[in-house]
């Protein structure tokens, strides 16, 4: 059966941040590689599969703010979360401006969550076992005894495959992971 995708930001059945044609719209800007042009070669049915699969991985992180609704199928659009570019930090004269405009609306779906939908989805598109391997199949070799680990490439590795660029988007939108900070006292 062929996946139908459902954008509507808020909506009951949502499967997806982006349409199949706003998605090609990305696509289209990005640089070409072996990922980018076999996006543009492939089914409206494998495409959509694509993303609805980067939805569900993206889903999975955990972000900063509440859901808009308890209707709402998918994580986002959010309340009380920042626009991570537009904070001004104050700290010489009290605590950080706090202006309406910084934080993103009851109904927007930030841009960074709708380009690491489509960065991991033409990921998936191409490479169909990237977010359900092992992890251990990027290794030449993981020793226990006094720890060897070689790994057989680099970028995305383990057993959540994803590329660089979509754990760059969310910086500033989750709670953590790479390019967020932990802050614990002691």
């Amino acid at each position: 059966m062929a996946v139908t995708i459902d954008a509507t930001a808020g909506g009951a059945n949502a499967n997806s941040y982006m349409t199949l044609a706003q998605a090609d719209a990305y696509v289209e800007a990005m640089i070409n590689s072996t990922d980018v042009s076999k996006w543009s070669t492939g089914t409206d049915d494998t495409r959509n599969r694509a993303l609805a699969a980067a939805t569900q991985r993206l889903d999975r992180e955990r972000f900063i703010g509440a859901r808009a609704t308890n209707t709402q199928a998918l994580q986002w659009p959010r309340t009380g979360v920042r626009r991570p570019d537009t904070y001004v930090n104050t700290y010489a004269t009290g605590f950080p401006f706090r202006i309406s405009e910084d934080y993103f609306s009851e109904e927007e779906v930030p841009d960074q969550i709708k380009r690491a939908q489509i960065e991991l989805a033409v990921y998936l598109h191409n490479n169909t076992d990237g977010i359900s391997l092992s992890g251990l199949n990027d290794f030449k070799n993981v020793q226990i005894g006094s720890l060897n680990v070689t790994p057989d490439k680099t970028g995305a590795v383990g057993a959540d495959h994803v590329p660089p660029m979509f754990e760059r988007y969310l910086t500033g939108l989750r709670i953590s992971g790479p390019g967020n900070i932990a802050i614990k006292r002691s």
